[in-house]
């Protein structure tokens, strides 16, 4: 449907159903008549059309995020969720864009949205900005050279680098790092996998290896693990859902936790606190970084100078039974 349909329904001019529907300035319309064409609109099932919409106001009002192609559960579902709340309060619209995953390419999806803004979790490329740039785009973040909101690589490193401090400062020596054998956290894991190495490293420690686990269980690698002189005495698993596994292969070979194998998570599930033993894990402030990801976007649509955040701001550890 579009305002000409309405217009048609309303018997008004397209003229002034266009005033009424774009809700112009400096317009003396009755308010009968400005109800009676909203009626027909909502009626008709009229929805405006974005790109048409930004042209007429020199800006849109949809804001593009590119997230990578992860599952989009736990703390990146809270970030999208609080981010897109943030952004409707200013009457603006999130549009989330998977990488790697959407048949059209990120020059395809801009042209069709028209974004007024456009986010990733990594910078973008000179190329990407200049795409964004020309479909309209007023503010694109993070920019190719800069750390403003981009360090979600470093993020990564940084829950590495703190689940190995934590179970070194339980008195471990011997840790593994279990990673997912699913592609799409390949990246994810890499960071972390690499964070918990420097740590080690650091600390003098044994090199932290790298055990992928399959989504069948944790039962082979817990054997593994306990087997030999000098068995493991701690994992920290790349996220909760792999640290649930490990606990369960872990009951079923006899193995306790934490005396035998301490077993650490991350991300920090709603349901850790009632694992057996409680998970230890690492809580990711989602809502946080949501709310300070829709704020930067707000103040610099409005030419204001919003204050330096880092996705990795509200990253603590939450010490519990298992570790």
């Amino acid at each position: 449907m579009t305002s000409t349909d309405v217009a048609r329904a309303s018997g008004f001019s397209r003229q002034l159903v266009g005033f009424v529907l774009n809700n112009t300035p400096g317009q003396s319309i009755p308010e009968t008549t400005r109800a009676k064409v909203l009626r027909a609109a909502a009626e008709l099932g009229y929805v405006p059309h974005g790109p048409a919409q930004a042209l007429r106001r020199g800006r849109g009002r949809t804001v593009l995020l590119a997230i990578p192609d992860l599952p989009q559960g736990g703390t990146m579902g809270t970030v999208i969720e609080t981010a897109a709340d943030e952004l409707a309060a200013e009457g603006l619209t999130l549009v989330t864009y998977l990488l790697g995953a959407e048949q059209r390419s990120p020059r395809e999806v801009a042209a069709a949205l028209a974004p007024v803004a456009v986010a990733g979790m990594l910078p973008f490329s000179d190329a990407d900005v200049a795409t964004f740039t020309a479909s309209g785009a007023a503010v694109v973040l993070p920019q190719p050279g800069t750390h403003f909101g981009s360090n979600l690589d470093e993020s990564m490193r940084l829950l590495g680098e703190l689940q190995v401090e934590y179970l070194v400062g339980r008195g471990h020596r011997r840790i593994v790092f279990a990673a997912p054998d699913d592609a799409r956290t390949a990246g994810l894991a890499s960071g972390r996998y690499e964070g918990a190495r420097a740590a080690a490293e650091r600390l003098g420690l044994p090199q932290v290896k790298r055990h992928v686990v399959p989504s069948e269980g944790a039962d082979d690698a817990v054997r593994v693990w306990r087997s030999g002189r000098h068995p493991i005495t701690a994992v920290a698993c790349h996220g909760d859902e792999m640290a649930f596994a490990v606990l369960a292969a872990a009951r079923g070979a006899g193995v306790r936790v934490p005396e035998d194998l301490a077993v650490m998570g991350a991300d920090e599930l709603p349901i850790a606190r009632f694992a057996e033993p409680p998970l230890t894990t690492i809580s990711v402030d989602g809502r946080n970084a949501g709310i300070r990801l829709a704020r930067a976007i707000v103040d610099l649509l409005a030419d204001r100078t919003p204050p330096p955040f880092d996705y990795h701001d509200g990253i603590t550890v939450v010490p519990r039974t298992s570790a």
